[in-house]
């Protein structure tokens, strides 16, 4: 008998053979943890039909119901899924998550007592970008009381539908159902010592994510403001006290993000999965960042929204974000005391 619903969103516009084959290989240990697989595809006819000649025997492969016509449409392949789940548990994830059997446990344990499970990722392998991302991670901690924005959680099926759909016609989906819930009322329990497994993208995908994240906060205006700013502050340095200056900025500024690296490792149990010498990549996450925000800039002047798959999407976050943000901190810091 299935304990829960392990619910996969994926879309691909070409096939890949060592991806589907190394699903094939990860998908039957969920089944074996004792969920109820549901891979919910969204590819174009041609890669469903290769995505199914490989799936279909350990898993439900099925199509995206197309009368969701969100325009993020992995949130439509979430609804999908949702609707044809099983198990009142649901454990959804990114295709980039590995869950082992235990984490699949602690999940199903911990939806005993709270209707949504917001946990913490991990990086694994590191390349150096994903040493980069680390530090992200890291500095995330140590800014918000939720923690770091994790590409997985999991939730009860009853309470998605009490809640209603959330806004899907943003970039940053993976937060905005977790500020849906919370702002809605849902008892949601911000695991921050709770991690599990991501794989980093390949290098390319990686270096086509960084305008992407950076649009992703352009509703922060506060965050992109400062990240906007890093290079004006360099300049106005050198202009004052020439290259002395430019270089002593540059190091104030490494120091102060490598501290707060340090903070976020210091956070509860960060520091055993996350490796504490990543905090000595944070400097370079910063001014990567600052570089990404003008490059996203120029994706809002110039095509009024960023391309995500075959759409343009204009919000990085939608209409639940400050509300339920402000009641997911509210939760976390009481979490944090009792």
């Amino acid at each position: 008998m299935n304990r829960c619903t392990y619910l996969l969103p994926i879309r691909r516009s070409v096939f890949n053979e060592a991806e589907a084959q190394d699903f094939a290989a990860y998908l039957p240990t969920l089944t074996a943890a004792g969920c109820e697989v549901i891979v919910i595809d969204g590819s174009p006819g041609e890669v469903f039909e290769q995505h199914h000649a490989v799936w279909s025997q350990i898993c439900r492969h099925e199509l995206v119901d197309r009368r969701f016509g969100y325009m993020n449409d992995k949130v439509n392949g979430i609804h999908t899924g949702v609707e044809r789940a099983s198990c009142e548990k649901i454990v959804l994830a990114d295709d980039d998550i590995r869950y082992t059997a235990a984490d699949i446990e602690k999940m199903i344990s911990s939806l005993e007592e709270f209707e949504m499970v917001r946990p913490q990722n991990f990086l694994s392998p590191l390349p150096w970008w994903a040493r980069m991302e680390s530090a992200r991670m890291l500095i995330n901690r140590a800014t918000l009381r939720t923690g770091d924005y994790p590409g997985t959680c999991a939730f009860r099926r009853s309470t998605m539908l009490r809640v209603g759909h959330y806004d899907g016609d943003v970039l940053f989906d993976n937060e905005e159902i977790v500020r849906h819930f919370a702002r809605f009322g849902a008892a949601i329990h911000y695991a921050i010592d709770f991690f599990v497994q991501k794989r980093p993208p390949a290098l390319q995908k990686w270096k086509e994510q960084r305008p992407r994240q950076a649009y992703e906060d352009f509703g922060l205006r506060a965050k992109t403001a400062l990240f906007l700013a890093i290079p004006v502050l360099l300049l106005i340095s050198a202009i004052a006290a020439g290259l002395v200056g430019f270089v002593l900025c540059i190091v104030l500024l490494s120091i102060f993000a490598t501290a707060l690296a340090c903070a976020g490792s210091a956070r509860g149990e960060a520091g055993e999965y996350i490796p504490p010498w990543t905090c000595l990549y944070a400097p370079l996450w910063v001014f990567e960042r600052s570089f990404s925000t003008y490059w996203a800039v120029y994706w809002y002047l110039r095509h009024g929204g960023y391309p995500f798959g075959d759409k343009l999407l204009t919000k990085g976050i939608g209409r639940d974000w400050v509300e339920g943000g402000r009641v997911a901190a509210e939760t976390a810091s009481q979490q944090a005391k009792s």
